[in-house]
């Protein structure tokens, strides 16, 4: 399989602690694969019908859904593991830590070779004019929000930032 480029481009951002305006990466992605297209990829070379698959991914989607709303952490084989976390900040003493200030948070942690294909990615940066065919095709991160500095967003299983978390 060939390397992972990954296009960059420079966008204004604000540190997130002094608040001091700068820049920051941020990855041009190819789009968005909706479920159509995951269904329609994953029938090539079967004899399965795409209706078949379409039932039957999401028949799988709605288990993960409920296990994760039971609690449980998920394991999606080589995409990786989703896990019910959450956020609490960090306190010197534990009489400090009060329940009000933990936020509950859904955490991801890539599958190995889908991790070391990113983390081994060609980066280049993206030409002028790039950057907009991004945003017609519907670019941004799974998440739905942009993360700027690329970066992990920190603290794992027992106290990461919240949303979706690369960290170890």
């Amino acid at each position: 399989m060939p390397q992972l480029k990954l296009k960059i481009k420079k966008v204004g951002s604000k540190h997130p602690i002094t608040k001091q305006l700068g820049f920051a990466a941020r990855v041009i992605t190819n789009g968005t694969a909706d479920f159509d297209e995951i269904v329609k990829e994953a029938g090539h070379n079967t004899t399965m019908h795409k209706a078949e698959l379409r039932m039957a991914f999401e028949l799988c989607l709605d288990s993960v859904a409920e296990m994760l709303k039971q609690g449980y952490i998920v394991d999606l084989g080589p995409i990786g593991k989703l896990y019910p976390s959450c956020s609490s900040g960090w306190y010197e003493d534990e009489k400090d830590m009060k329940l009000e200030d933990v936020k509950p948070t859904l955490y991801y942690r890539a599958g190995d070779d889908v991790e070391a294909a990113v983390k081994s990615a060609k980066l280049v940066w993206a030409k002028a004019g790039e950057e907009d065919e991004e945003e017609e095709n519907g670019g941004g991160t799974p998440s739905g929000g942009d993360t700027p500095s690329g970066g992990d967003s920190g603290g794992g299983n027992n106290g990461g930032s919240g949303g979706f978390d690369t960290g170890d």
